[in-house]
């Protein structure tokens, strides 16, 4: 996976300060959450220093001015330990894939915008010449990649065309809100991102267990006390989650393939065959 900082998505957009520190507090929460996901194999891209020189955040003040005017510091090395140190991105430059010869352009309605030679131009060659990665674009709330996402909430696509051939654009996937990025990669990576909370009332969702891991379990029709049952793909045996317990007591079903108990999991798939009970079976037919 990788995931590029869309610089072009800073505009002049916030009127003063407190809209610039509300940006910065939703980009920080961004990074924490992908921080906190620990994604496998995932690499973070961003501009070289034109992201702070060439493009304003607030109106009439580049990015780095309007860093500068965040008179807490708490937050501002906040930021700089994301963009800097803690996540480590690299300048995409280094690794340049798309010629600057060529012409990128954002399109949507009635907006175009040249994106040549920018994130944006880089990811979308990327994207067009390498499908079997997964691609996400982050951008800075409030910018004009507003284009609502068909299939994921709260998120965008970003239309970019390639020296003007608008019968193919390249699609992006942006997202500018921790939210929006929940929802993305639990529809893209399948992740849970809203993790259980052992003090809820109800019990946990398929997507907050180990049952959201498609290389090892697949979803199967059977439907057990309102719960989907899933099948592991190795072993043949057979999950689901418990619908009548909640909180620390949340646990989740396994059977083997002749459908009798084995015992409980806890929801990261950690099986306690000391609760394995005799009585309860499963009908797979």
């Amino acid at each position: 996976m990788e995931i590029f900082i869309n610089e072009v998505s800073l505009q002049g957009q916030y009127i003063d300060e407190r809209e610039f520190i509300d940006s910065v507090k939703v980009f920080i929460r961004i990074f924490k959450l992908i921080e906190n996901k620990n994604i496998i194999g995932k690499k973070i891209y961003k501009e070289d220093n034109n992201l702070y020189l060439n493009y304003d955040a607030i109106k009439d003040s580049n990015f780095n001015s309007s860093l500068k005017k965040i008179r807490d510091k708490s937050l501002y090395d906040q930021f700089r330990n994301i963009v800097f140190n803690r996540q480590n991105p690299t300048e995409w430059r280094q690794e340049q894939i798309h010629s600057s010869n060529d012409f990128f352009d954002y399109l949507y309605g009635n907006i175009s915008k040249n994106v040549t030679n920018t994130s944006l131009a880089e990811v979308a060659e990327r994207q067009l010449r390498n499908r079997d990665i997964t691609y996400l674009v982050i951008n800075f709330k409030d910018s004009i990649f507003n284009f609502a996402h068909p299939e994921i909430e709260k998120c965008c696509i970003i239309p970019i065309t390639k020296n003007n051939d608008e019968t193919q654009p390249i699609k992006l996937d942006g997202i500018d809100s921790h939210s929006a990025l929940q929802n993305w990669l639990e529809i893209k990576l399948s992740l849970s991102i809203i993790e259980y909370d052992f003090l809820s009332r109800y019990p946990p969702k398929d997507l907050q267990t180990v049952l959201r891991d498609t290389q090892k379990f697949q979803k199967t029709q059977n439907i057990y006390d309102g719960r989907s049952v899933y099948r592991e793909i190795q072993n043949d045996r057979y999950w689901y989650v418990d619908n009548l317990h909640f909180g620390q007591a949340a646990h989740i079903e396994v059977f083997n393939a002749q459908g009798e108990h084995i015992g409980e999991s806890d929801l990261d798939g950690n099986v306690d065959k000391t609760k394995q009970d005799a009585n309860k079976m499963i009908d797979l037919s």
